[in-house]
């Protein structure tokens, strides 16, 4: 049986692997077979850990989006004086930007999981949740200053956290919008329309 320190370095093994790979050849075109062999290890060992290539993904994504979400919450403590419209919009156009960075490893996320499995567990998921918060504070913070239209605070956050989907951005992307298009007109369609004097 193998000890938890063997078991953390065949972890990163894996990890390192496979992100030397998507690196170099893409996330599209790194099988698991490929992640296998080139890490040194059985197929079977690898699906033991990591039953497909989407929690690769997301594993490896994990502490950058908790860097990002780091990033966020500086942004908003020293923009605490700024007009809340103006915050709210910066900080979807930096989700915006963001998903459009890892497009291509979102997009192995979302196939790779079952549906039904994201349906259920939206709500525990850290940075939907970190992200709605922060939308709900913010709105709530408007209704508080009379600058936002009569809404729910709650019920709008739900929505404006999930509209901006890897899927619908790299449909927008197809039709030919840049990543900073997309971000301009999410905010002119769904946060400018919120505050009492846009």
């Amino acid at each position: 049986m193998a000890s938890s320190k063997e078991h953390d370095e065949l972890g990163l093994k894996i990890l390192d692997t496979a992100q030397a790979l998507f690196n170099k050849y893409g996330v599209e075109d790194v099988s698991m077979h490929r992640v296998a062999k080139t890490a040194g290890i059985g197929q079977g060992t690898l699906y033991r850990r990591y039953p497909n290539k989407s929690k690769i993904c997301l594993t490896l994504m994990e502490a950058e989006i908790e860097e990002f979400m780091e990033e966020l919450d500086a942004y908003l403590r020293n923009s605490a004086e700024e007009p809340v419209a103006l915050r709210l919009r910066t900080i979807i156009y930096r989700v915006i930007l963001h998903i459009n960075e890892y497009l291509e490893w979102l997009r192995i996320i979302l196939t790779g999981g079952r549906l039904e499995d994201t349906k259920n567990t939206i709500n525990e998921n850290p940075p939907f949740t970190y992200m709605r918060t922060q939308i709900q504070s913010l709105l709530e913070d408007a209704a508080e200053r009379g600058d936002l239209k009569p809404i729910d605070p709650v019920f709008t956050s739900i929505l404006l956290t999930s509209l901006p989907r890897a899927d619908v951005i790299l449909l927008l992307r197809d039709a030919g919008y840049s990543a900073e298009q997309i971000a301009e007109q999410y905010c002119r369609s769904f946060v400018d329309t919120l505050f009492v004097d846009s």
